[in-house]
């Protein structure tokens, strides 16, 4: 059965995400990662350590799930977190075993780009990227005020 169509951006958007969030999970699952641990992984191998607040930015994340995330990745044995300074600080970082399993999934979710590209056409994975990063821009400026 098809989904229900809709004007509704978010219903639409949440429908679509649910879906290539699938595609991701099951290509990931080899590793043992889903697609919100490789984001929160390969986040911080692009970026290096950071604060929880930081991560959940760069993420886009409410704060209190990127914190749920890492603490449950922090109990796999995958982060490591620190505590700052400022006792409210934490700093988060990739452990050795965090680092070995990214490296694993890496292929996994190169194919599984590669596929959605390949269904999609590269152009137009190219174009919904960028209206994709503009509409969070402009919904962010939005909720701003």
């Amino acid at each position: 059965m098809e989904p229900a169509e809709t004007a509704c951006v978010c219903s639409t958007l949440r429908m679509a995400t649910r879906s290539v969030a699938r595609l991701y999970d099951q290509a990931l699952a080899p590793a043992g990662l889903r697609a919100a641990s490789y984001s929160i992984l390969s986040r911080l191998d692009a970026e290096g350590p950071m604060t929880i607040t930081r991560l959940a930015a760069r993420l886009a994340l409410e704060r209190t799930t990127c914190s749920r995330e890492v603490e449950a990745l922090a109990k796999a044995g995958l982060l490591h977190v620190e505590v700052g300074q400022d006792r409210r600080r934490r700093l988060v970082q990739a452990s050795p075993e965090g680092a070995r399993r990214l490296a694993e999934s890496r292929p996994h979710w190169i194919a599984v780009q590669r596929r959605i590209e390949g269904a999609f056409g590269s152009e137009d994975t190219a174009h919904l990227l960028d209206r994709l990063r503009t509409l969070h821009r402009q919904s962010e400026r939005l909720a701003a005020g």
